[in-house]
Formats: structure tokens, sequence, C-alpha cells
């Protein structure tokens, strides 16, 4: 009996030893597979951005990996090729730790070492869990930068991010106390998060959060600049019954002052609902085509700047076409934009609104031309919904506003109700009602 039971002791303990080792195996794989799929994903959208792992050094309690990540045209907007990172790794009996270190780019350590008197305010670590989840942590301390006379005070920041293996899944969440110049310019408390599921290479189901607790710029009365407490998202929303995408953003803060002007209590939300799914993917990946190939040619001018509008101007004439071709492709029954909930406290008084423009039919760009000589099929084919409310001192007396722009109107665009502007309108039954009164189109 004794001897089964020392002979379990040592067995747990032998493999109680071996465990990092196994570690080790377990992060290369994910290591691995990881960055095949993030290759995969570039390759796909053409970016032209890749990973290559250039060194791969695993012991029996600790990993040393050296690897880049090729920018290609991304080059035009970060001013290097690419970027090298050096991960130093501990196997533990739960996971795996990395610490990481950029002290293979030059352009980088000569910064810290001219600009930051050789203190890196950067410290990268990565998590790695057996689970396949890898999460890693960005933590920026505070550092001053001088730019132009000026110093830029960097205050301190953290960015975590999470994914797994599979790069199906995106997790992010980060803070930023923000940054200052003198008595010039301040911004405090940025935050950004995401929550994002991969559907596709192009289609990303989920929302980005962002928010900034107060920006501000200094100057003369008139030129003062302060927003204060902005917040935002935005989703994308899949129904794969219906096989349509939403795309819903918002936008709100709580005070905005520019020059002597202020609005209180700003807040607007902006979608495009039921698009069809197979054209917006389309869509997307036309735009990324056409951006990828612009800073391709962005790279190849280099900091020419009368190269670069050529390019710009020459690449949006090669694809205006197409782009035309997939908006056609998203004008489908159903498909509605809407602005909601849009409320703002002005001097002269508070502005309210929504406004709901739907399509009723499969639509072209061909078909929309005969509207311009009959305008009474809009009603047929376009659903409306409107309600806006304005303070009358914001507009005066506009004939814009106030007087018919069309025979077959009753009223204005607005009525005007004591010391506001009220808007409504509405289709029913293939007929257009403005501010309770059916437009005339005969």
């Amino acid at each position: 009996m004794k001897k089964i039971v020392v002979g379990s002791l040592l067995l747990l303990l032998v493999a109680g030893v071996g465990i990092p080792f196994v570690n080790g195996l377990a992060m290369e794989k994910i290591v691995k597979k990881s960055f095949a799929n993030l290759n995969s994903m570039y390759a796909d959208t053409g970016s032209g951005v890749s990973i290559e792992i250039l060194r791969y050094d695993r012991h029996f309690s600790s990993t040393e990996i050296e690897w880049d990540i090729k920018l290609g045209p991304l080059k035009a907007i970060y001013g290097v090729d690419e970027i090298t990172f050096v991960d130093r790794a501990e196997h533990g009996y739960t996971g795996i730790i990395s610490k990481t270190s950029l002290e293979k780019n030059k352009w980088f350590t000569d910064f810290v070492s001219t600009k930051l008197a050789g203190k890196n305010p950067l410290d990268i670590s990565t998590e790695y869990k057996l689970s396949g989840e890898i999460k890693s942590t960005i933590t920026l301390a505070a550092f001053s930068l001088p730019v132009d006379g000026e110093v830029v005070a960097i205050k301190p920041g953290k960015a975590i991010f999470t994914w797994e293996e599979a790069s199906k899944n995106f997790y992010s969440d980060t803070s930023w106390q923000g940054f200052s110049v003198a008595d010039k310019m301040a911004v405090d408390g940025i935050s950004v998060s995401s929550n994002l599921e991969k559907i596709s290479t192009y289609l990303w189901d989920g929302t980005l959060s962002y928010g900034l607790k107060k920006g501000q710029i200094n100057g003369d009365a008139n030129e003062q600049l302060q927003l204060v407490d902005f917040k935002g998202d935005y989703s994308l929303d899949i129904d794969k019954e219906e096989n349509t995408v939403s795309v819903v953003a918002t936008f709100g803060f709580d005070a905005l002052q520019t020059g002597l002007e202020k609005i209180d209590n700003g807040f607007v939300r902006l979608g495009v609902i039921n698009m069809d799914a197979q054209g917006f993917e389309e869509f997307i990946k036309l735009y990324t085509e056409m951006a990828n190939t612009v800073l391709n040619d962005f790279a190849a001018a280099g900091d020419d700047p009368a190269k670069m509008k050529t390019i710009l101007r020459n690449q949006v004439s090669r694809t205006q076409f197409q782009m035309l071709t997939a908006y056609e492709r998203l004008l489908k029954t159903g498909l509605e934009f809407q602005i909601s909930d849009l409320h703002a406290k002005m001097p002269e008084g508070e502005v309210k609104g929504d406004v709901a423009v739907g399509l009723n039919k499969d639509m072209t760009f061909a078909q929309f031309i005969p509207l311009l000589q009959q305008p009474e099929l809009l009603p047929e084919i376009f659903s409306l919904n409107s309600e806006i409310v304005l303070p009358a001192d914001l507009v005066g007396d506009n004939p814009v506003f106030l007087s018919p722009m069309y025979p077959g109107m009753q009223t204005g665009l607005f009525v005007k109700n004591g010391d506001t502007l009220t808007h409504k309108a509405e289709t029913r039954d293939a007929k257009l009602y403005l501010n309770g009164q059916e437009v005339q189109f005969h």
C-alpha cells in the first residue's frame, strides 16, 4: 500500500514538474495558429500586411520569439516598413505570461534615447491561456515630449486586447488619461471598447464604444473650443434569417462650446437599417480594395502631396462606376435611413427631431429618373415619417422653412406655433401628408 502511495506521489511530482514544458508546447500551437489565421485574413482583404516568425526558441520553462509585422502599403501612414517584436515568455503552471520588447526597432530605440532620456514608457505583456485565449495588455507611462517649441505632456493609459487563436472574437478596452500642450490645449479621459464577432472576412458583428471626458482648445474668446463628456458608439447587427445588416451610430455630449456659442445635452442616433447582407459585404470589399490600392500608390509616391492628390483623383475616377453599382445593390425593399432621438439645448431654445425614410420596393438608379417628372410616385416608392421641433429664433422668417416650396403643398416645411417651428410628415396609403395636409402632386 505504501509503495502505491509513494509511486502515485512520484507520478504527480513528475507530472507537476513537466507542466511548464507542456504549457510551452501549448503556447507554440496557439501562437502559430493565431498568426496563420491573421495572415489568412490579411491575404483575403488584400491589405498587403503580413506577420512572420523570424525565430522561435522554446526551452523547458521559457520561450523567446522574434517576429515582425510587415506593414505593406500602411507604410504611407506609419512611415516604417515593418515593426519587429521580441517576446520573452515564462511557462507557468496555469498559463504563460510573455513580455514584449521593441528593442529591435532602431526608430523606436532612437526615439526613446533622444526624446525620452532613455526611459521607455511602454510595457507590453501577453497572457496565453490553455483554452486558446490570448490577452495582451499595453501600459503607457506618463512622459513629456518637446514638439515645435512646445512641451506635450502625455498622460498614462492602458489598452487590453483579447482574442482567440481562431480570431473569431475580439474584445478591447482602452483608457487614456489624455494629453496637454501647455495652456493651449488639453484632452482628458479618452476611452474605447469593442466586442466583435467575425462573420466573414469583411463582416464583424458587434459594437464599438468610445468617449471623451473633456477636450479644450484655448485662445481668444471667439476661438475657444470645449467639448464635455462626449460619448458615442457604433454597432453592426446581422440578421442571418433575413440576410440583412443594420448599422447604427450614436453621438452625444453634455456641452459643446465654440467661441461664444454653446450647445447643451446634444444627442443623435444615425442608422442604416435592413441593408442586403450580400450587397453590403460586396460594398465593403470594393471599398477595402480601393483603399488598399490608394495606400499602395501613396507609399510609392513618397511625401509628394501633388502626386497623392492625383492618385486619389484617378482612383475615384476609375472606381466610381463600380461604387455606384455597389450602392445600387443595397437598394432593396425594407432599406431604411434613420435619424432618431435628435435633441439639443441651444441658446435660442430646444431642438428635437426624428426622421425615417424607407424603400417600399427594390430599385435601381435608373428607376429614380422618372420621379423628376412624376413626383406623385414618390409616396409609392418611399415611406416617410418625420417630426422636428425648432426654436423660431434659430431660423427667423426664412421662407425656405415657412413658405410652400411646391404648388401642391398647403404649408411650408414648418409651421410656426408661438416661439417654435414644428414639422410633421408621413406617408399613408401611397399619399404624402405634410403638417396634417395632403400634398397634391397634380
